[in-house]
């Protein structure tokens, strides 16, 4: 049987032997749904509904750079998307506040600036939970906002409020997975675990300690941002998961314009920004970065991509850098692509391959450009535009009192179910339906994610561009090769929004 390892540490069945179906029958295309059901039910088996999972269990860790901010304020308009168990300053090889002696400031924003994001939160929040379910009250997440180390990069040697936060969550009750997000350095991170081993290595809960550890955290690492996560995580905690984007970040980040294909650019232009973020969109989106937009970051002397006279290739307004976003995107299963299930999926987040320590991002094939830095960059370039508009939506959301006034995402459902078991040769009709709360019209597309299979080829479509489609499991899939078919269903509001469903065939 072949295995792909999960984000909680337990390995994931790719294929059944046990779960064989029987060979299709022949059925006409005119025949009566209920014998093509009992067809597809010959060919396939499917693993039923998904139930309602929790929401990702989120803690940020982040340095006060420009991007952080604009990460930030993204992250808030998703806010009702995770359980929050933290929100932690730390420093980076980049920021850091010095100690008030010996170790002086370096690019340092300052910690006040959080508190002011929340404050303005604070003003979106009674228009935020009209359109959607979950937000955190702006009191629970101030409760969460904790300062950690942040005099030196790779400071690990205190023992922080926020350190001791991260401690505390990590060893507490709930289950797994903990996703630790750093934004910035590990080094909080890092001080929290080493506090954790201080305590109890070389005592009889150890052993139990290590494993609770290793199967809860999971740490999603932008970049080696300090010296910790080699230095000290991996030597002491092996078995710690890491999701490590050392390089599709850089797409939507300060240099995108090099990385995102052509025809998603607007999305990330003036234009656009000013439209649908910068103007009439409330106080939080004011403080929003962009290129040549005359907005020092007090304390980073080194940052002037804000002064209108320098950046020339960037329009004023345009896109600066959300480099942090990927990390918490990656948990996005609202939208579902069911990234979160496994690393290697793919998704808004990026897509990533196993790897000694956990997953590092990973190439898709990129058919705007062939360059090898663009096609790594690609697992997450292929969402820029549907990423931007969702966010488009939600800041509408911000500013707009009445649900009708707004545009939601559309729900897609595929009748099958999203987990099915095939057998080779056989054909198999998927039914995809779209539904809409604000009674938008819908339009389908189905389309195979040829670099998340296992199975290396490709199939074929019948009816790719409405709600069902037929394929046949190519004669050479052997047991075990995974197809992915991703269905999006895409409203015609404004913005227009998107829903997926993903369904994975495995092989019989």
């Amino acid at each position: 049987m072949r295995t792909r390892r999960s984000i909680a540490g337990r390995i994931l069945p790719v294929a059944a032997a046990g779960a064989l179906a029987a060979a299709l029958l022949a059925v006409p295309a005119h025949a009566d749904p209920d014998d093509r059901a009992s067809a597809f039910a010959k060919a396939c088996r499917h693993a039923g509904e998904h139930a309602n999972k929790a929401k990702p269990r989120v803690i940020v860790t982040q340095d006060g750079e420009v991007d952080d901010m604009d990460s930030f304020i993204r992250f808030l308009y998703y806010a009702n998307e995770f359980d929050i168990a933290g929100i932690i300053y730390s420093s980076s090889r980049f920021h850091w506040a010095g100690d008030g002696g010996a170790v002086a400031p370096f690019r340092w924003t300052g910690t006040e600036w959080v508190n002011q994001y929340l404050d303005l939160y604070a003003q979106l929040y009674p228009n935020l939970k009209k359109h959607a379910d979950g937000y955190p009250t702006p009191a629970k997440l101030r409760s969460l906002y904790k300062i950690g180390n942040i005099e030196n990069v790779s400071e690990m040697a205190k023992v922080t409020e926020g350190s001791q936060w991260i401690e505390n969550v990590i060893l507490d009750d709930k289950p797994g997975p903990l996703y630790a997000q750093a934004w910035g350095g590990l080094n909080t991170i890092a001080r929290a675990l080493k506090s954790i081993q201080e305590k109890y290595e070389g005592t009889s809960q150890w052993p139990a300690i290590q494993q609770k550890v290793s199967d809860k955290l999971v740490i999603y690492n932008i970049l080696n941002q300090d010296d910790t996560l080699n230095a000290y995580i991996k030597p002491n905690w092996p078995q710690v998961k890491v999701i490590d984007n050392q390089s599709q970040f850089w797409s939507f980040a300060y240099l995108w314009k090099a990385a995102v294909p052509e025809p998603f650019q607007y999305t990330l232009r003036a234009p656009y920004m000013e439209g649908n973020f910068l103007n009439g969109h409330g106080d939080l989106l004011k403080q929003y970065r962009t290129y040549r937009d005359g907005n020092p970051t007090p304390g980073d002397d080194q940052n002037n991509r804000w002064r209108p006279d320098q950046n020339l290739t960037y329009d004023v307004h345009d896109f600066i850098s959300e480099g942090d976003s990927p990390a918490y995107m990656y948990l996005f299963d609202f939208n579902g692509l069911r990234s979160s299930e496994n690393p290697t999926y793919g998704g808004w987040g990026g897509r990533f391959a196993p790897n000694a320590s956990g997953w590092i991002d990973t190439s898709d094939v990129n058919p705007y450009s062939s360059t090898t830095a663009n096609q790594r960059r690609y697992p997450q370039t292929r969402w820029v535009e549907d990423l931007q508009n969702d966010f488009a939506a939600r800041a509408d959301w911000g500013v707009t009192p009445k649900y009708s006034r707004a545009n939601h995402n559309p729900e897609a459902r595929v009748k099958e179910g999203v987990d099915l078991t095939c057998k080779a040769g056989s054909t198999v009709t998927l039914r995809g339906k779209g539904k809409d709360p604000d009674h938008d019209r819908l339009s389908y597309k189905w389309w195979q994610y040829t670099d998340a299979d296992t199975y290396a080829g490709t199939v074929a479509l019948t009816g790719a561009d409405g709600p069902s489609v037929s394929f046949t499991v190519p004669a050479d899939a052997v047991p075990g090769d995974t197809i992915h078919l991703i269905l999006e269903v895409k409203d015609d509001g404004t913005p227009a929004l998107k829903h997926y469903q993903r369904v994975i065939v495995t092989v019989a």
